[in-house]
């Protein structure tokens, strides 16, 4: 049995439970902590689930069909949640500025795999991406065309990955997951 916890040092093997519920008390131990940074809401608004970012476009398609409509449950206007939710889906192929220390995403990757094990995710809606700070307003049009020009960038991307900033080194799966639960909890506060 391999006790190694992601470089972090030897964890001593449980002696009076079994494996498999040390893990998942230690999944919901670490998620705890690591929610504190990554949550803030839970699923809202209209709950979406997407299981890959073809489920985010045709999404992405309907919110750009009723505009007219559209109301918006959080606080940033629609023209910066989506160059928020680019510029992350960019961020698997070009990189974050800054990243969190490795601890804490050991601690927030953790957390990842228990959003991965619910089927979606609930953060703070108004947590910054690291990098230069997305203006309130702007054209939409600019932010429609750079939201499905990341998205297609990343799905056809083959190059390595660089890490999350928050959650650390993901394969390319993970950080499809990663991308489309950020995307499908934005777009759960937004109605039409």
């Amino acid at each position: 049995m391999n006790n190694k916890n992601n470089g972090l040092g030897e964890l001593p093997a449980p002696t009076t439970m079994s494996r498999k519920s040390f893990l998942r008390l230690s999944v919901g131990v670490a998620a705890a902590a690591g929610l504190g940074t990554l949550s803030g809401c839970s699923n809202n608004g209209r709950g979406l689930r997407f299981g890959d970012l073809n489920e985010a476009l045709i999404e992405l398609a309907q919110i750009e069909n009723n505009l007219d409509t559209l109301e918006m449950q959080q606080e940033w206007s629609l023209y910066k949640v989506l160059n928020h939710l680019a510029k992350t889906c960019e961020g698997a192929m070009f990189g974050f500025p800054e990243t969190d220390p490795p601890a804490q995403q050991a601690v927030q990757y953790i957390a990842f795999q228990a959003f991965v094990a619910q089927g979606y995710m609930s953060h703070n809606l108004s947590a910054p991406v690291p990098g230069p700070e997305i203006a309130d307003d702007g054209p939409l049009p600019e932010a429609f065309e750079r939201i499905r020009n990341a998205i297609s960038d990343f799905q056809s991307f083959t190059g390595e990955l660089f890490p999350h900033f928050a959650y650390g080194k993901l394969n390319y799966r993970e950080w499809e997951l990663a991308n489309a639960f950020h995307m499908a909890d934005h777009f759960s506060s937004l109605t039409y």
